[in-house]
């Protein structure tokens, strides 16, 4: 096959770009990960040095005329833009590749269809794995799973697969033999929570369902408003998040039901089966009673929650106006800054719904974020200059390395997903103890439900829908959206809608 004779190509000049990099780490804090490298053994000849320096040079040398297009959605964040050009300089100078970097502040996606459209899309790029997947369905992306089986230049010693959690590493497998990119990190949600606040009303810091609703209780009691919760568009995302793991958290057997490949996630095409045959149905009393704990959770909320936005949410918990808001691993630097030495605070899951609640309850909190969302990928057609794919790969390799990963965690709060790294103790509450997200209700449609959701959400919340007639609202959007998508990929019974 022809792309395995182009993956022992690879195997060659990626054993040189190892060598070229002195195997990723150097410059990096996470000295403890590290192997043992020249710098670390003052003992070594100075002629060992002399060679390794030989084939950094020859190694720059084989990618000194490459020049690489690489695409990454930074938005407007200036600490997270710095970084990323200090990482590609270093970059350019430790391998000679040129990085023309291009960041879309703006409609990233919109920007990305139409260069791949035009057949110029980038050499390299990152997306959530829902839009990688996708790209990867189009054709757009390089094939990973023969460079999961090899080391990475940037984290030898193992298969890459294996430098990533299980959980992670499961997810990024389409099929047994499609994998769209690699992993770098992950923005994890959390409960950020006043240990002040819940000190003063007597309520004890929740693991449980019942404890966190018998904590807003006393908090509202006291007099505090026990939640900043915005939900004025579907951008605030907390009524998406909420609802994903209050609804994941009654699956039941709803996954092993949807799921036909077997990777134990329900994919796109596997919902809409489900949906179609009445497996997957948004009135049965599973679903609506989930609906009617997010309800009865909304007592707890700002009166104005449906015009909240989540910048406003995280500013009132900053000034103590309320106890708790929902937040990701990202906006812990400016909550530590802006809160100081005012209130001590800590972070937690979503709680546990456990039998005492529910009847369909699994009994385990379910993530959110905590996702592969900052996928690095390859663009297929490389695979016709194989100097070029080698230098992507490399690159890719490079960007999605402990290495890298610990500058972006030291800057911005993002979670590194290699197993290499450590986190720090600002971090400690940030590890991953839930289950994966593995039925998408809500994030992972389209952009089209998540407004049907976020709409008929508010007017749920404030009594102009009923359970009933909101849990028919939600089967009629999900029954207008996937109508579209099938025709979109052309999915139906009678090609049993693309598995």
């Amino acid at each position: 096959m022809k792309r395995k004779m182009l993956s022992a190509l690879l195997c060659a000049t990626l054993a040189a770009s190892a060598m070229l990099t002195g195997c990723g780490n150097g410059g990096g804090s996470n000295t403890d990960a590290a192997p043992d490298n020249a710098q670390s053994k003052p003992q070594d000849t100075e002629t060992a040095s002399t060679e390794e320096t030989d084939e950094e040079k020859q190694g720059a040398e084989d990618f000194s005329d490459i020049t690489l297009v690489f695409a990454q959605d930074l938005g407007t964040d200036e600490t997270a833009n710095s970084v990323t050009n200090e990482i590609l300089q270093a970059y350019q100078e430790k391998t000679g590749i040129t990085i023309q970097f291009e960041n879309q502040p703006t409609d990233y996606r919109t920007w990305l269809t139409t260069q791949f459209t035009a057949k110029q899309g980038p050499d390299v790029y990152s997306g959530i794995l829902y839009d990688m997947s996708s790209d990867y369905e189009a054709g757009y992306l390089y094939n990973f799973a023969e460079l999961y089986e090899q080391e990475s230049a940037y984290d030898p010693g193992k298969p890459w697969k294996d430098t990533l959690p299980e959980s992670i590493s499961e997810r990024m497998y389409l099929t047994d033999s499609d994998v769209p990119g690699y992993p770098s990190s992950t923005s994890v949600v959390r409960i950020f929570y006043n240990k002040s606040l819940f000190d003063a009303a007597g309520a004890s810091i929740p693991t449980t369902w019942v404890e966190f609703m018998d904590a807003c209780a006393k908090l509202k009691e006291a007099g505090i408003t026990p939640f900043g919760f915005p939900n004025a568009s579907k951008d605030d995302l907390s009524w998406l998040w909420f609802n994903n793991s209050i609804c994941s958290q009654l699956n039941g057997d709803m996954t092993k039901t949807l799921d036909v490949s077997g990777n134990g996630y329900a994919e796109l095409n596997e919902i809409v089966k489900g949906f179609d045959d009445g497996s997957l149905d948004f009135t049965s009393d599973r679903m609506k009673q989930s609906y009617e704990l997010m309800k009865e959770f909304s007592q707890y909320w700002t009166s104005d929650y449906n015009g909240l936005d989540q910048a406003s949410a995280i500013d009132m918990f900053i000034r103590g106006e309320v106890a708790m808001v929902q937040a990701m691993s990202t906006n812990l630097t400016s909550i530590a800054a802006n809160v100081g030495d005012s209130f001590e605070y800590g972070v937690i899951p979503i709680p546990v719904i456990t039998t005492e609640t529910s009847e369909y309850a699994m009994g385990q909190s379910v993530i959110l974020g905590g996702q592969p969302d900052i996928i690095y990928g390859v663009n297929k057609a490389l695979e016709s200059d194989s100097a070029k794919l080698a230098a992507a790969i490399d690159f890719a390799q490079y960007m999605s390395s402990p290495e890298v990963q610990t500058k972006y965690m030291e800057a911005i709060n993002r979670i590194p997903l290699a197993t290499s790294t450590e986190l720090p103790e600002r971090l400690a509450g940030f590890i991953i103890t839930e289950d994966s997200l593995r039925v998408p209700y809500y994030t992972g449609i389209n952009g089209e439900l998540r407004d049907f959701f976020c709409r008929g959400g508010q007017l749920y919340l404030e009594g102009s829908y009923s359970t009933d007639e909101f849990a028919q609202y939600v089967q009629e959007s999900f029954s207008t959206v996937l109508e579209k998508i099938k025709i979109e990929n052309d999915w139906n019974a009678e090609n049993n809608y693309g598995l």
